[in-house]
């Protein structure tokens, strides 16, 4: 993989410079920045980012999961994604986004949906 790099997300300052991301975490931090702004949001990209499930019943588990891969493979090319998820005892919705590129997998994001 050629060294890819960019901001870290979310935006830090190290050493009085932008703080950097390369490779794998470069790719994470952009599923993240991703997962975290609602389309709108960025006034370039009126497309980019993924819906505010965030208040709303989960009742249709897997329409959730599919606009989650669709947002992610639509904004990060050449990364395959597998989101999985299921609903909590306490009623929180819990995703797991498993990528990788290319044939080398990454360590899985989780993270819990509630409202």
């Amino acid at each position: 993989m050629a060294k890819v790099r960019g901001l870290a997300y979310p935006l830090q300052v190290f050493n009085g410079s932008l703080k950097l991301s390369e490779d794998f975490n470069c790719i994470r931090d952009a599923i993240f920045a991703v997962l975290e702004v609602r389309p709108g949001e960025l006034v370039m990209r009126q497309n980019f980012g993924c819906p505010d499930f965030i208040f709303d019943a989960v009742t249709q588990p897997q329409v959730v999961l599919s606009r989650i891969k669709v947002a992610l493979e639509e904004q990060i090319p050449d990364v395959s994604f597998e989101v999985t998820g299921d609903i909590e005892e306490d009623g929180g919705f819990k995703v797991r986004i498993g990528w990788s590129i290319g044939e080398v997998p990454q360590p899985p994001i989780s993270l819990v949906l509630k409202s």
